[in-house]
């Protein structure tokens, strides 16, 4: 909910920015049209039309790359069940007390998983939950490569450790994930980009007896809106918008290692 609050609350300064900047850029065209009524600036169309076409380039590359990561995310929830399945089934290649051994600790392992990921917002506990399935992945690890050295036989060797392996990497990969986002250059290019084009789009208006005000707001939502809707899929564990349901197919998994 603090996330989903910050996000708004930057939505919300952002639309009364631009909505200032409208006002400020209809009362200077004003006073130009005032000072050189039969003229206009050359040249500010052009202006104009490379400061909207930065600002929908700026909103469409950023927008894209969300989904994208978006979308990536949801891949390494699946990606993620498919290792440990694999794992735990080549454990039947171990010798019984190794299964025994490390049976327990896979169905330990997935619960850490999963708790690191449901409470996300709770940045203490998740990193606890984190730690702990590290040290998980460490005695897996430990016991598996020993129970294959006691036969040495390639096929199990190859079979258990890189399928061992992959369920490590994907857990890396998943927490680089989480930390992936556009460089913070690009959100202050976005936000100074929109208020320079609102700025335009006053002065535009200046040639109105009276602002028109619909298409004011319809501007201001318009671009705030895009900027939220950015904020909330880059943060998909905190915003509106969640993964929470790909992580059924991680409780599918732990229910069938039971």
């Amino acid at each position: 909910m603090e996330f989903i609050a910050i996000a708004l609350i930057s939505a919300i300064l952002l639309s009364l920015g631009m909505a200032g900047s409208i006002e400020a850029g209809y009362r200077v065209g004003k006073r130009r049209l005032k000072k050189h009524p039969e003229s206009k600036t050359e040249g500010s169309s052009a202006v104009e039309s490379s400061v909207f076409a930065i600002l929908g380039l700026i909103l469409a590359f950023t927008f894209t790359g969300t989904l994208s990561r978006y979308e990536h995310r949801v891949k390494l929830v699946l990606q993620e069940a498919n290792a440990i399945g694999t794992a735990y089934l080549r454990l039947d290649l171990l010798p019984q007390d190794a299964q025994d051994k490390l049976r327990p600790l896979y169905r330990e392992y997935v619960q850490s998983r999963i708790n690191v990921f449901e409470y996300y917002a709770n940045r203490q506990l998740s990193n606890s939950y984190f730690h702990q399935s590290l040290k998980l992945q460490e005695q897996i690890w430990e016991i598996a490569n020993a129970s294959v050295l006691i036969d040495k036989n390639p096929g199990i060797m190859t079979l258990v450790l890189s399928s061992t392996n992959d369920m490590i990497d994907i857990a890396n990969e998943r927490l680089q994930a989480t930390r992936t986002h556009p460089p913070t250059t690009v959100y202050i290019l976005l936000f100074t980009l929109a208020l320079a084009s609102a700025f335009l789009v006053g002065q535009d208006m200046s040639t109105n007896e009276n602002r028109p005000l619909f298409y004011m707001v319809i501007f201001c939502i318009t671009i705030s809106g895009i900027t939220y809707i950015i904020l909330d899929l880059e943060n998909p564990r905190l915003g509106v918008v969640r993964i929470d349901t790909g992580d059924k197919v991680l409780l599918e998994t732990l229910k069938s290692i039971q």
